[in-house]
């Protein structure tokens, strides 16, 4: 049981900021803060970090949180990291990736090619992914790497989930999460002391990965202990030598924790959470093994030991609005939240005034880097309906809201998807930036056709981040128990009748956009492959 006295530190390390909260025992928000991290986009489908600068931010973060909270450092019991899916890559001399970087990012696509040809081989991973190995995913970037600069890839001495390197960075010691090996690698939990696709790592030519750090070690279940603070870190935070670093995990999965309730146990299969950020994930539980094409999974102990967790999401949402904040010659030419919050201010007046009718002529198929789910096909791109020549304010604040309501019918589309292969999802516990955005919160309540779940707590992923150093510092004995006594659950909102059948007309546009942008992109395959003859 948690001690009254005591304080929980989580950090989150997001696609462009890290992010760190300091939490009571109640789970309550008393301080936070962030500082930003530089992405780096060398080339086209290319998106990388220095490792050093990651670490940097997360430091001022914490040092930042804690200055919130005079005397805070010495209550805290334990620190956990979650993080995006990122590759980051130990190496000697010169950083292996250019620009002196040495972190994949989880949006590089480089590695499309090489996806395509792992799913070829048609090895039994499949039957986890999805039916297709993603780009997002680490092999694809690694094999990538070893291929095209053989002399960087010997330098490599290790590769980690990003959650795992901070954890490494704080503690000293090397260990991996069995929630990243069990999302992102090729390695199956189910199966036990043969759970890495040795077989297929020697087909691909890629064997010798294991070889590199402590991957073919036993990886650690979220909440246990990874190592203790060491006394450099320690001073680079402003905290005590000596703490306990939980075991960490993706950052999707910390705001699933953060986003669930008590009753999450009872209701797991009419539950699931949708962390709305830069990209979009989708996370659903079940006691039984279900395959399930285009969604990733199901991943077996990857977050609650028992549990199979399917992972079905959209590579990019947010990221979407920002580019048409940042694109559109009437926009501001910038994102952020006050541009985003500007823009949407302007929009709900016209939705009350006009209704359906504003923007009706306007639909998008939201697949800009990718479709993840329900396609699994990566090579897949948007396709958008109605555009005209226009260029003023009105044809920017329509682009907007097509953009918005696109994203969240594909994510109705999804959701529906999921229902036909096993679970039943009546309600919708909403997390992330999606959730600070009006303009999507009203879409999501009114199109998805299930209830919405609003989070209770200002910051679900850090919540969840903490539910996992309360794990690592004893005050719970297992991430279950941390949920039922941590969680504060959702405020249900009431959807608009007259909204949600518009929505349905909507939605019945969107789907056949989607199916004639599929027929598109098969013919156009077909085109290319004449041109190569």
């Amino acid at each position: 049981m948690a001690g009254t006295d005591g304080l929980l530190l989580a950090v989150d390390v997001g696609t462009l900021s890290a992010r760190a909260g300091l939490f009571d025992a109640g789970g309550q928000l008393l301080a936070s803060a962030s500082a930003p991290c530089e992405l780096i986009r060398p080339a086209q489908d290319h998106a990388v970090y220095r490792m050093d600068g990651i670490w940097a931010a997360v430091t001022q973060a914490v040092r930042d949180t804690l200055a919130g909270q005079p005397g805070a450092a010495l209550r805290v019991r334990a620190l956990a990291f979650d993080a995006t899916s990122s590759l980051a890559l130990s190496h000697t001399g010169a950083p292996p990736l250019e620009g002196d970087a040495d972190v994949f990012c989880w949006a590089d696509h480089r590695g499309e090619a090489i996806a395509e040809e792992i799913t070829a081989i048609g090895d039994r991973l499949l039957d986890y992914t999805g039916g297709a190995l993603s780009p997002e995913m680490h092999l694809p970037k690694l094999l990538w790497l070893k291929r095209h600069d053989p002399a960087a890839w010997a330098r490599v001495t290790g590769a980690r989930d990003l959650c795992d390197a901070l954890a490494w960075r704080a503690t000293g010691d090397d260990r991996h999460s069995l929630c990243g090996l069990a999302c992102k690698w090729a390695f199956l939990p189910a199966d036990g002391d043969t759970a890495w696709r040795r077989g297929l790592l020697g087909t691909l030519g890629i064997a010798d990965l294991l070889d590199r750090g402590v991957l073919a070690q036993p990886p650690l279940p979220v909440g246990a202990t990874h190592g203790r603070l060491s006394a450099e870190a320690a001073v680079e935070m402003s905290l005590p030598p000596g703490l306990p670093v939980a075991v960490g995990l993706i950052d999707a999965e910390a705001g699933t924790l953060g986003a669930l309730d008590g009753s999450f146990a009872q209701a797991m299969n009419e539950t699931l959470v949708l962390i709305g950020g830069t990209s979009t994930c989708m996370m659903a539980f079940a006691p039984d093994e279900r395959r399930i094409h285009g969604v990733w999974g199901p991943f077996r102990d990857a977050v609650f030991p028992g549990l199979w967790m399917h992972e079905a999401g959209q590579s990019l949402t947010g990221a979407a609005l920002d580019a048409v904040l940042q694109q559109h010659p009437a926009g501001p030419r910038r994102s952020g939240p006050a541009a985003h919050a500007a823009t949407v201010t302007r929009i709900m007046p016209l939705l009350k005034a006009e209704g359906p009718a504003f923007a009706a002529g306007r639909h998008i198929v939201p697949d800009w880097l990718g479709n993840r789910s329900p396609l699994g096909e990566g090579r897949a791109r948007a396709l958008a309906a109605g555009l005209g020549e226009e260029r003023g304010e009105r044809d920017f604040l329509e682009a907007y809201y097509a953009t918005a309501r696109g994203i969240v019918l594909q994510a109705r589309q999804i959701l529906d998807h999921l229902d036909a292969h096993g679970y039943a999802i009546r309600r919708v516990a909403l997390s992330g930036g999606h959730a600070r955005n009006p303009l999507m919160v009203s879409l999501y309540r009114d199109a998805l056709g299930r209830e919405l779940l609003l989070p209770r707590t200002p910051e679900p992923v850090l919540l969840g981040t903490a539910m996992v150093a309360a794990v690592a510092a004893g005050w719970y004995p297992d991430l279950l128990s941390a949920v039922a006594g941590l969680a504060p659950g959702g405020e249900p909102q009431v959807a608009d009748p007259a909204w949600a059948r518009a929505h349905d007309i909507a939605f019945r546009i969107y789907l056949g956009l989607f199916e004639a942008r599929n027929a598109a992109m098969r013919d156009s395959a077909a085109l290319a492959a004449l041109a190569r003859q």
